[in-house]
């Protein structure tokens, strides 16, 4: 599976993992964290930031340990606060 991960801590991280089986996205994220020698853990992220896997963005309030991913999947796991127009500023009165 496929992973985009942005995070201040850790920048853009994307991360090919080989998956044996079907695996909690918590999992995967923890793993990674594990790898890139972050101290955090899934559960700190997953109030405050979107998920998309394969295209469709996983509703607010859902729990990223009952969440599956299969090896073919691709996940991108992104802050809420991000991108924006950088035409905003033609937008206020």
């Amino acid at each position: 599976m496929r992973l985009e991960l942005i995070t201040p801590t850790t920048g853009r991280v994307v991360k090919e993992v080989v998956l044996k089986g079907t695996v909690k996205l918590s999992d995967v994220v923890d793993a990674v964290f594990n790898e890139l020698g972050v101290k955090m853990r899934y559960s700190d992220l997953e109030p405050y930031y979107l998920v998309v896997i394969n295209g469709k963005q996983l509703e607010e309030g859902v729990r990223w340990d009952i969440i599956y991913l299969d090896d073919d999947d691709y996940v991108v796991i992104i802050p809420f606060a991000s991108g924006g127009c950088r035409y905003y500023s033609n937008f206020i009165t």
